[in-house]
């Protein structure tokens, strides 16, 4: 059986762990918690080498020449959004975004591609689909699922934050986190503007899906060079303002890819 047809369960069953009933079978001294650590001993989760690891084919601008993939991340968060009225006579204004970035360089490592006859799988990466199995997954659940990886395994997966400034700057920044992530050092940010951007494409057997826009995004400060957003799931505001509030988030999942 191939490694994405025993994964992507075991993925969406764990992340869907949220309340406090379950949290108390993970203590270190339940039967489920032993299971999680024989699970996890000796896999390495993060920091896995990327030499060989290859953009996934878009329209967007190659890497400028000279530079290495430093970072690959899946990002987990919202698209923030506002109404002047709740009318459909207004249409939602892009405010920014926040996200959590985890770590799935190793998950690149793996390499497989999935075997389901499904029109929605069929030839992806495991690593191309993890945005949509996450996307219906509440932002809780998924916190839950990283500290109980790290508590079994030592091994934070959490890398990074993505936010926008004040200024209305996308900024993404890995110099803040408790991973032993080797690739960080007091240069690992990054304040970008967008480059370049495509629609993110009609994914088969779902339509259009609300997906945010494919991104390059290109240095404006920071030691990171460019960015990619790739891969997208959710976030996409609706048409109109019609019921909305003033203030709303969308949920999303995507990859971001760095390089420097």
């Amino acid at each position: 059986m191939a490694w994405a047809t025993v994964t992507l369960p075991i993925v969406a069953l764990c992340l869907c762990i949220r309340t406090a009933h379950a949290r108390n079978h993970f203590s270190s001294g339940s039967i489920y918690g032993s299971i999680l650590t024989n699970l996890f001993t000796n896999l390495d989760l993060i920091s896995c080498p990327l030499d060989g690891t290859s953009l996934p084919q878009s329209t967007l601008p190659e890497p400028s020449e000279g530079l290495s993939l430093q970072y690959l991340t899946l990002g987990r968060g919202t698209q923030n959004y506002t109404c002047a009225t709740n009318t459909n006579t207004s249409t939602p204004e892009a405010t920014g975004a926040t996200a959590t970035l985890f770590d799935v360089s190793c998950l690149a490592a793996l390499d497989v591609d999935t075997d389901s006859d499904g029109p929605e799988s069929q030839g992806q990466s495991l690593l191309d689909l993890l945005p949509d199995v996450l996307r219906s997954v509440p932002l809780g659940s998924a916190d839950f699922l990283t500290s109980l990886i790290t508590h079994f395994t030592g091994q934070n997966l959490v890398i990074g934050t993505h936010y926008f400034t004040k200024d209305g700057v996308p900024f993404f920044d890995f110099r803040g986190s408790s991973s032993d992530n080797s690739r960080s050092t007091t240069d690992s940010w990054i304040a970008a503007a967008k480059d370049d951007e495509m629609d993110a494409p009609a994914k088969p057997g779902y339509g259009l899906t609300g997906d945010v826009a494919w991104l390059k995004l290109m240095r404006v400060e920071g030691g990171i060079s460019e960015v990619y957003r790739l891969h997208t799931s959710g976030g996409a505001a609706p048409a109109t303002c019609q019921g909305m509030p003033e203030v709303f988030t969308v949920d999303y999942t995507s990859q971001y890819w760095f390089y420097g």
